[in-house]
């Protein structure tokens, strides 16, 4: 059997595989190599996507190489506290708890600052956020104390900082004139595309797009049913976006659906902007298929749950799910039905708690229902169904009775005053 070495091992691959696309192949030699950079891969067209079944025959005989961190962790010492951290850091970013990450980090480097792998970290989470001063200090640092330990790593942090220029010009209103819109085509999507993003970040960064779009709207599909015609898509680089846009809010957003999808994007895009046109094309799809907005919660929950989904993360992170129960237990849980015309007179605490209300709304309807039913109930609500009668139709429960069985699940994943589960009310079936 052929050894097969993991020669970028140093991130779990769960976690990776939904901050950018990465890329397998194995090299003659049977060594196994991953990269985010399609196009340094050797016939690029025979490689294997992080998801392909064929992986399992490639690594059936397990990999070696040196693991991210030592198979230690069960002591006192220093570096089994440090061991311990990062990889309560690595769950947390996996289940979407990037605070609770972010502080194990920055922990990690407050006791041992030469740490590489949480400097590597944290430029990757600010990067994500756009946070590029910062994503720059940590990349810098890891390069500065890696040691050459982490080359692929290294080549990354090297080539990410190469882009930081591009990026803050995008953001940079005075460095942009008119918004000028260039058309990309895309067998599913009418594209057009901010002049600044194609002039920074080329023509890789039309074929990313190309290619997101079209994941997207399989994943939307196959969820919520096939749509039809081709739905508008209009990408800006920051700076044109806010110029174009801002008016329009009262409050900083990156994307949202007015008949078209805007969203912003980076000149190098990785999994942030697939993510985000999940959320705004499950919103368009929505609206196409109802012929408005509402039940609003329904509406905002699934693009939630759509786009936590396409991440592969849990549809609710630990703190959403206490922050659901101390609602539930203070009097404070908003209702579905108060939820359904929108979210207007809710304070940001409040808007918090109706988007994690809504996701997991979604989220039962998900688990109760059919690819097909939530087609139907989409349908029905586009006919003129009342919200009630169409979910009824769907799920057999009205939006009080969904509303009630929520609340039942979620007392239920606590424990009681004596280690039993939390009683609820029994939903009534309409």
């Amino acid at each position: 059997m052929r050894r097969i070495v993991l020669t970028f091992v140093l991130l779990p691959l769960a976690f990776l595989s939904t901050a950018a696309d990465l890329h397998v192949w194995v090299d003659g030699d049977g060594t196994t190599h991953v990269t985010d950079d399609p196009e340094s891969i050797p016939g690029a067209a025979d490689a294997l996507i992080l998801g392909d079944p064929r992986l399992d025959q490639v690594w059936a005989g397990g990999f070696s190489g040196v693991p991210l961190l030592p198979e230690s962790g069960s002591t006192s010492s220093e570096l089994d506290r440090q061991v311990r951290a990062l990889r309560t850091a690595v769950a947390d970013l996996e289940r979407g708890e990037t605070l609770r990450a972010a502080a194990a980090l920055r922990q990690v480097l407050l006791e041992d600052p030469t740490r590489p792998e949480a400097h590597f970290y944290l430029g990757l989470l600010e990067d994500r956020r756009g946070n590029w001063d910062e994503a720059e200090v940590h990349w810098k640092e890891f390069l500065t104390v890696e040691a050459g330990r982490f080359a692929p790593w290294r080549r990354s942090a090297v080539r990410r900082l190469t882009q930081f220029d591009a990026e803050r010009g995008l953001a940079d209103p005075a460095q942009h004139g008119d918004l000028e819109l260039v058309e990309v085509a895309h067998p599913a999507f009418h594209v057009e595309v901010d002049r600044a993003l194609l002039d920074a970040g080329g023509a890789a960064f039309a074929q990313t797009v190309v290619r997101y779009l079209g994941d997207v709207r399989d994943l939307v599909d196959s969820d919520l049913g096939a749509t039809e015609g081709k739905l508008g898509v209009v990408l800006y680089g920051r700076a044109n976006y806010a110029r174009a846009h801002a008016h329009r809010f009262s409050f900083q957003t990156v994307g949202f659906f007015d008949g078209r999808v805007h969203v912003v994007s980076g000149a190098y895009p990785a999994g942030e902007l697939r993510t985000l046109l999940v959320h705004e094309v499950t919103h368009a799809v929505f609206r196409e298929r109802t012929g408005g907005d509402r039940p609003y919660w329904l509406n905002e929950g699934l693009a939630e749950w759509m786009e936590r989904r396409s991440q592969a993360r849990p549809v609710l992170s630990r703190s959403e799910r206490s922050r659901l129960r101390t609602a539930i237990d203070s009097g404070r849980w908003i209702t579905l039905e108060r939820l359904a015309p929108s979210f207007s007179g809710l304070d940001d605490e409040e808007a918090r708690l109706a988007y994690a209300i809504s996701t997991a709304a979604a989220d039962w309807i998900d688990r109760h229902t059919t690819a097909r039913q939530r087609a139907v109930l989409l349908t029905r609500l586009g006919e003129g169904a009342s919200s009630d009668d169409a979910l009824f139709e769907a799920t057999g429960r009205s939006t009080a009775a969904i509303d009630a069985a929520l609340r039942t699940e979620i007392r239920a994943q606590f424990a009681g005053p004596r280690g039993g589960p939390v009683a609820g009310p029994v939903a009534a079936s309409r």
